[in-house]
């Protein structure tokens, strides 16, 4: 959901994808040399203790957006040195690298990555001192009932936060170099303080999306949405028919309204607009539809979520996907990435992407999880290690209507309360969050597996079935074992998909 991530990486321009992504590697191992020496580390360090946004000023100082005194000029001195070193590494004119700060989620991202870096190295994957991304559920009204909900909303709840409780979060979130908040639900459009919280957020230089069942899109919300700072807009279909859309959204002429949402989105200028469909055994046999269909309307991208057994969802377990039709899909998926239109991107949540692509070709199309995807080349692979795959607790995490802190919205362990404890202590200290951030310690095949710093399978799906973090994610193919215990404790989705060539010659 990142702006500037999407474009780097975007498909739109694929030929050309592997290249750019490999001065993203080669950045990232330029920074961990730079930061190698334990002085350097322990100066970086210090100077963010004093003030979390230090880097961030100097990149905006260095990029000529503000100006400061001689003493807060001498006191980030050494990060402007530091900025310059990588500049003359990269052989890059300055007034180039100054155009490349102007972008306050640019400034945002890199602070963030070198603060990471100062406080843990480079590891496997990459830990950060703060997520890239927080998906705020903004609340628990809705206008549809879905039966797939994670959040079960419908009703808005009592303990919400109040406005200036959410003020607060951003600050918290901006201070210390959180790049993107996407805004989710229930439905956020449906509470009135939602637009101050988002445009006092866009002020604070943070990228915004907005997750939404389409339904309240109307011209004129679109337009206000994009004033207030939202650039990045995922709207819900779950199937091409009508009819089917609505027995799943639980109310009659949603699907007419979110077509005529989407269509609105894609008429704005300056937005981009993305189709997110959550595949299930009803409706996975119409990818090639919802492919067509998305293009016919002119999204910039299709996004197919993992269905995952909680909240409402757990109530319609036989819906999700067994592990051959999972493949199956996720081959189908590959299909469209390495064909001929540069001009569509579809992506996944299931970190299995990673290996389907991989496993497919090295001169094909990798995936880099919620970042997007690029052409192959051993340094694209080497960077998918560091950022790839699962990134609950890890590259992002939620924050719930009334303030309480989970790993990721589809996995609902309270992990700090923010009416009491601050954002980054939570971040920082949570051992359950601490531990999504390892993979050495994964179970059965998930552990073992080749794939594991690209995938590391679903933690969610592996919660939600196992009630264990580090369990197996029954969804991927080589994890059948585990699919068929559970399966035997009537515990793992029944169907079968139709054709299961491609899944097994894998």
């Amino acid at each position: 959901m990142m702006s500037e991530a999407h474009r780097v990486l975007s498909l739109r321009s694929r030929q050309k994808s592997a290249k750019e992504a490999e001065p993203l590697y080669s950045a990232l191992n330029t920074v961990n040399v730079l930061l190698g020496n334990v002085l350097v580390r322990k100066a970086i360090h210090s100077l963010c203790v004093d003030d979390t946004q230090a880097i961030y000023k100097a990149l905006t100082y260095y990029s000529g957006q503000s100006d400061l005194n001689l003493l807060k000029k001498l006191k980030l001195l050494p990060i402007c040195a530091f900025v310059e070193l990588g500049r003359m590494s990269f052989h890059v004119d300055k007034s180039t690298m100054q155009g490349y700060f102007s972008q306050q989620v640019t400034r945002r991202g890199l602070s963030n990555i070198v603060k990471s870096i100062a406080d843990y190295g480079i590891s496997k994957p990459l830990k950060l001192q703060a997520p890239f991304l927080v998906v705020w559920n903004y609340t628990d009204a809705c206008n549809l009932h879905c039966k797939h909900c994670y959040q079960g909303a419908g009703k808005m709840s009592n303990d919400e936060l109040s406005l200036d409780e959410r003020l607060n979060i951003v600050d918290q979130l901006a201070d210390n170099d959180v790049v993107a908040i996407a805004f989710s639900g229930g439905e956020a459009l449906l509470r009135d303080d939602f637009w101050e919280v988002a445009r006092y957020a866009s002020s604070k230089g943070l990228y915004l999306s907005i997750a939404t069942n389409g339904t309240l899109l109307t011209k004129d919300v679109v337009r206000r949405l994009r004033d207030v700072g939202v650039e990045y807009f995922e709207i819900s279909l779950d199937s091409v028919d009508p009819a089917k859309h609505d027995a799943f959204r639980g109310v009659t002429g949603a699907w007419e309204r979110t077509v005529a949402g989407i269509k609105n989105v894609v008429a704005q200028d300056g937005v981009f607009s993305c189709i997110a469909n959550t595949v299930t055994n009803e409706n996975y046999r119409e990818l090639d539809a919802l492919v067509e269909f998305s293009r016919k309307l002119g999204v910039n991208r299709t996004l197919i979520f993992n269905f995952i057994p909680v909240g409402r969802g757990a109530d319609i377990i036989d819906m999700d996907l067994p592990p051959d039709a999972r493949e199956h899909v996720l081959q189908q998926m590959y299909g469209y990435l390495s064909g001929q239109d540069e001009s569509f991107e579809i992506l996944t949540t299931a970190p299995q992407f990673s290996r389907v692509c991989m496993m497919n070709s090295q001169n094909g199309i990798i995936s880099l999880a919620h970042v997007g995807a690029a052409g192959f080349s051993d340094k694209v692979g080497l960077l998918a290690e560091y950022i790839g795959g699962c990134g609950a607790g890890r590259m992002y995490c939620a924050i719930q209507p009334n303030g309480i802190v989970t790993p990721c919205v589809f996995m609902p362990i309270p992990v700090g309360d923010l009416r009491s404890e601050s954002f980054v202590d939570i971040w920082k200290n949570s051992e359950v969050m601490q531990s999504l951030r390892e993979r050495h310690d994964l179970k059965e095949h998930c552990g073992s597996c080749d794939y594991k710093n690209v995938c590391g399978g679903c933690r969610a799906r592996a919660y939600a079935y196992f009630n264990d973090i580090k369990a197996p994610d029954i969804g991927c193919i080589y994890n059948l074992p585990a699919y068929n215990a559970l399966k035997h404790k009537s515990r793992a989705p029944s169907v079968a998909v139709e054709t299961t060539e491609t899944a097994e010659s894998s």
